[in-house]
């Protein structure tokens, strides 16, 4: 949410977000701004969790009462699904949100839902009806190539040899557990490679401080948990699959420009 925020903020968008991260001060100048009447916030980013407190549902009502409330966007809305690769039961109780504002829109948006999981978000959101707007995952200005990691001599030189030769570029590396990312982080680092660990396990200021350095390219590569989203030129995602026809020790590299 934070790099979200940072992203819309430099386009001039009065964007907010409301987490644990935050000192208590910010947080209640966000609540002060919506229970303003005119709030100057035109976006504000939630966790699924803060919605379903009773404090929180409680100010969404009020807002709404006022007529400010224009519309709720639910990103990564696979996470509902229990069929979806990323379930989260915390998603689950949006439901509730249809029920205590029946006529604001809801907006439910993923790039990974297979047809079972967008039927179960749309019984579980209890969107009657809806405008299903669908395209490929397949890019043309993307480039994706596969290799078997088992089949590399050296898995961090292979990687430190691509971003080699890709010049001097900001690239981000996927993986699914913090500790991966710092194994990674630091294997790329002995090899040359300009290279910093991101994820929720780091303390505020010094996941900011390696936030700030990978903007302005002080840093080549970030290695982040999937939760980590930016836009950059060359994304990795080390991962253990768990569907693929191959070896079941097998794990892939895939490489996306």
């Amino acid at each position: 949410m934070e790099n979200q925020v940072m992203a819309l903020k430099e386009k001039g968008i009065a964007a907010e977000f409301l987490s644990s991260t935050q000192t208590s001060k910010v947080r209640e100048k966000i609540h002060e701004d919506l229970e303003s009447g005119k709030p100057s916030l035109r976006l504000l980013y939630v966790t699924p969790e803060l919605i379903a407190t009773p404090g929180f549902m409680l100010r969404l009502t009020k807002i709404h009462a006022k007529g400010l409330l224009n519309l709720i966007a639910i990103d990564e809305a696979h996470c509902i699904s229990s069929w979806g690769h990323d379930f989260r039961p915390s998603y689950r109780k949006l439901s509730s949100l249809r029920n205590r504002l029946p006529d604001v829109p809801i907006l439910a948006l993923t790039a990974t839902a297979v047809p079972k999981v967008q039927m179960d978000v749309m019984e579980s959101l209890c969107l009657h009806n809806p405008l299903v707007l669908k395209s490929s995952f397949n890019r043309p200005n993307i480039y994706y190539e596969v290799r078997y990691k088992d089949l590399l001599e050296d898995p961090y030189a292979d990687v430190g040899n691509l971003f080699r030769s890709c010049g001097n570029v900001c690239a981000i590396v996927y993986c699914l557990e913090r500790t991966t990312c710092d194994d990674l982080a630091l294997h790329l680092s002995k090899i040359g490679i300009s290279c910093a660990a991101y994820h929720a396990g780091l303390n505020n200021k010094l996941r900011s401080s390696v936030l700030d350095d990978w903007i302005s390219s002080k840093t080549q590569v970030v290695v982040a948990t999937v939760a980590f989203g930016y836009d950059r030129t060359s994304m990795i995602h080390k991962f253990y699959p768990n569907s693929l026809t191959v070896s079941s020790n097998s794990n892939l590299l895939a490489y996306m420009k």
